[in-house]
């Protein structure tokens, strides 16, 4: 992916490790230090999931560069969380948004979600929803075919999807029991997870748990390039997330005209088309989930009309680059 990203677009990639240990939050100041001395630029955004690249950006500050810290999700994993750190990660995050909010930066977020995670004083925040390459994710029978081939799906079957990261954020437990009770009550006759991840080896482990003829029908394909291949050959999306800023998938998704059956921890910005959007609490009972994908699975739907609002919406990818020059092109 570097090498692409060099050829196509003339770029120097500066790749540099910090450490991601405890120790580390006290030695990554001096790298920090020795990064910007050694390396100087004009802007510095810093694309972020928590307030721990503070001290980061007041590095950046240092040198001159103007920096835009851009919020992408409204939580963070971060260490193992377990009951004797939970107390010590929630007091570390409150006096890192507490520099972060001391610090001179443009403050931007993927969402009002977003925003009001990461930032203690969100009112000045400026709200750039994700962009997307919508043309790369719409609906094709071609690829439906093709993909349900390669998996000897049938050209009947109902399919499920999950597609993400598999970390615990997006909650696959939920996912699994949700699609082992829609596969034995016949809702659905395939679930196909496509993604890799922290999870995946308790993911595996659960699927195994399953009675076999459960477990033939769920497919753990793990991280793929041609996602128009993959949303394709699905009839609908489930993301039953703990938290979200603004996921992509969902966006792709709704391009392609799936359902998309996901916890209310979506923001409501993140709908295109509010008939795909049904949203269920992640601590509703298992059959209300299903019930709800029987009600709207293989629903006769042009999965086209997906693609042609979400051209129209605010997340096309020229909208998104327009509203990002604008912010580099501002005197700070």
């Amino acid at each position: 992916m570097q090498r692409y990203i060099q050829k196509k677009y003339n770029v120097k990639i500066l790749d540099v490790v910090t450490p991601n240990s405890r120790l580390g939050h006290f030695t990554r100041k001096a790298q920090y230090k020795k990064f910007f001395k050694e390396n100087q630029f004009d802007v510095v955004h810093i694309n972020a999931n928590s307030p721990s690249n503070c001290d980061f950006a007041a590095a950046a500050i240092k040198t001159g560069a103007k920096v835009i810290y851009h919020s992408h999700n409204d939580n963070a994993e971060s260490f193992t969380i377990t009951e004797s750190n939970e107390l010590l990660i929630n007091y570390v995050r409150k006096l890192q948004k507490r520099k972060l909010a001391r610090l001179n930066v443009v403050k931007v977020a993927v969402s009002d979600n977003a925003a009001k995670w990461m930032f203690e004083k969100h009112e000045n925040v400026k709200i750039i929803p994700n962009g997307v390459d919508f043309e790369k994710n719409k609906f094709s029978d071609i690829k439906r075919l093709e993909g349900r081939k390669r998996l000897n799906i049938n050209p009947d079957d109902k399919v499920l999807i999950a597609a993400s990261r598999l970390t615990k954020q997006k909650n696959f437990s939920k996912i699994l029991t949700i699609s082992k009770n829609a596969i034995e009550n016949e809702v659905v006759q395939k679930l196909v997870i496509i993604g890799n991840g922290s999870e995946m080896q308790r993911i595996q482990d659960v699927i195994y748990s399953f009675p076999l003829t459960v477990q033939q029908n769920i497919h753990l394909v793990g991280a793929q390039n041609d996602m128009q291949m993959w949303y394709s050959l699905g009839d609908s999306l489930i993301m039953p997330s703990l938290y979200e800023g603004l996921p992509y998938s969902i966006l792709e998704a709704q391009a392609n005209g799936l359902e998309c059956f996901i916890s209310r921890a979506i923001p409501e910005q993140a709908i295109i088309s509010r008939e795909l959007m049904h949203f269920n609490d992640i601590n509703d009972a298992d059959e209300i989930w299903v019930n709800h994908i029987a009600e709207y699975v293989g629903k006769d739907r042009e999965r086209e009309v997906g693609y042609l609002k979400a051209m129209q919406s605010e997340y096309s990818l020229m909208k998104f680059k327009n509203v990002i020059e604008s912010i580099y092109s501002v005197e700070y």
